[in-house]
């Protein structure tokens, strides 16, 4: 739970001994996938990733880094629904920024 701090409790039964109130509790299913280097992105092929809602699992390949000497796959941490890529093929990405994201399953 997490507690924000009120002037005075929204509800006397809700607050606890310091006066804190316990706000709800927020669950985000959304998970980020992040650039392993910085480089050159490439989206995996249609036969491995086609579209938007595609399950994808732990693990899985999802594109590509061109770095210099090479390419480092991007892999899934998450398994989910891809709910869309937020890098182009072709741009130029830094290391940990955001190339696609996940809902992950429930």
């Amino acid at each position: 739970m997490t507690a924000i701090d009120s002037p005075r409790p929204l509800h006397a039964g809700d607050a606890d001994d310091d006066g804190w109130v316990s706000a709800e509790e927020v669950y985000v299913p959304e998970r980020l996938i992040a650039a392993p280097a910085a480089g050159v992105f490439h989206a995996a092929t249609p036969d491995v990733v086609t579209a938007e809602g595609e399950v994808v699992h732990i693990g899985q390949v999802v594109g590509s880094i061109e770095v210099t000497g090479g390419t480092v796959d991007v892999t899934s941490a998450h398994a989910g629904f891809l709910m869309g890529l937020l890098a182009l093929p072709g741009e130029r990405v830094r290391a940990d920024q955001p190339l696609a994201w996940v809902r992950v399953f429930a």
